[in-house]
């Protein structure tokens, strides 16, 4: 099993480069392509994870257990990144068109994708009715389980439109008020009883918004402590990763800040190696669909009935089966949101 882990490993240092000359940061560390590129590892990761806490195979694979979270934490930071950046950016016509354009791109694939779930399982003789879809849902666990990020990530965006609406160029007002939704949608998550990864990584996107609206003044001082500041991050998140914790609110708290240097430590890896090829760039392009479908193999292919004495083949085949189908699935998506787009610049929205 430890194949595959090594395998993605190889993938992300293929064609990677050291940043040139060392003392240098690569200025496109963050950019749309290299974005696309981390978010295929760590979308991979993701099935990886998931695998992990179905398989009791392999030293390096078994660990992902522990790991998501983290790499859940990275998606945030992305997503609080790119919608800080665009907004800097672009202002007025990014606000305006914010709910109509960035919203239906992620919730049109959740609705489809959730339909397919839903027929699956009919066929096969579970049938949800729509009472039954929200009790589930209610209650923290939606049709598509995995699918908490999505839901997480749609509540975020509507947050993030209203702070663009009512705090409008006064980014630092922003920076408070996002900061103060991530304690009130934590707060509900706990209070409606939801499993601890609904919330343990949603602060990453506030430190994207932070990071995107401070990036000049935080890589000129990284660019004067880098070799000081690095080792020190990581021996931070060793540590917290690492410390054992019997309380369970305390090892919660931990995994706040964990997962906020373990983030911050792959920024600091970014800014000093070049991670780009087309495989990782062609999965980040499918990110969502990977993470939505996988969860669907993991029903079809359940290993008492399908490779059940062969783990690795087990493994392998949901992976293959959830990347082609998620590329299948991001060509139909892509034509359905061209023909939506069309739509809106006809009405010069």
């Amino acid at each position: 099993m430890d194949i595959l882990p090594l395998s993605l490993f190889a993938v992300l240092f293929y064609k990677s480069k050291i940043q040139k000359p060392l003392i240098s940061l690569n200025n496109m560390y963050l950019s749309v392509d290299a974005s696309k590129c981390y978010r295929g590892f760590f979308a991979i990761c993701i099935v990886f994870h998931h695998l992990a806490q179905r398989s009791v195979n392999g030293v390096v694979f078994h660990a992902f257990i522990e790991f998501g979270y983290l790499f859940a934490a990275f998606f945030f930071f992305l997503s609080g990144y790119g919608l800080q950046k665009s907004y800097i950016t672009k202002q007025e016509n990014y606000r305006r068109g914010f709910i109509l354009k960035r919203i239906p791109a992620i919730l049109i694939p959740y609705i489809i994708i959730t339909f397919l779930y839903w027929l699956i399982y009919y066929i096969s003789g579970d049938c949800y009715t729509a009472k039954d879809l929200i009790e589930k849902a209610s209650k923290g666990w939606p049709l598509i389980t995995v699918s908490w990020y999505v839901i997480a990530i749609l509540l975020f965006y509507v947050a993030y439109w209203l702070m663009m609406v009512i705090c409008q160029k006064h980014y630092f007002l922003m920076i408070l008020c996002s900061i103060a939704w991530c304690y009130v949608y934590r707060y509900l998550c706990i209070q409606l009883q939801f499993g601890s990864w609904w919330y343990n990584a949603t602060h990453l996107l506030v430190i994207g918004i932070v990071w995107a609206t401070y990036e000049e003044n935080i890589l000129a001082i990284l660019n004067k402590i880098y070799f000081i500041i690095t080792p020190l991050i990581w021996l931070i998140f060793i540590y917290l990763f690492f410390c054992p914790i019997n309380n369970v609110y305390l090892a919660w708290n931990v995994q706040y800040y964990a997962s906020a240097f373990f983030v911050l430590g792959m920024i600091l890896l970014f800014l000093k190696i070049k991670f780009s090829n087309k495989i990782l760039a062609l999965l980040g392009e499918i990110s969502l669909e990977i993470y939505l479908i996988q969860e669907l193999f993991f029903t079809l292919l359940q290993k008492d009935i399908f490779y059940h004495s062969n783990e690795f083949l087990w493994a392998s085949a949901i992976i293959v089966a959830t990347i082609i189908s998620a590329y299948f699935l991001h060509m139909g998506f892509q034509y359905l949101l061209g023909k939506y787009r069309g739509m809106l610049q006809k009405n010069n929205i």
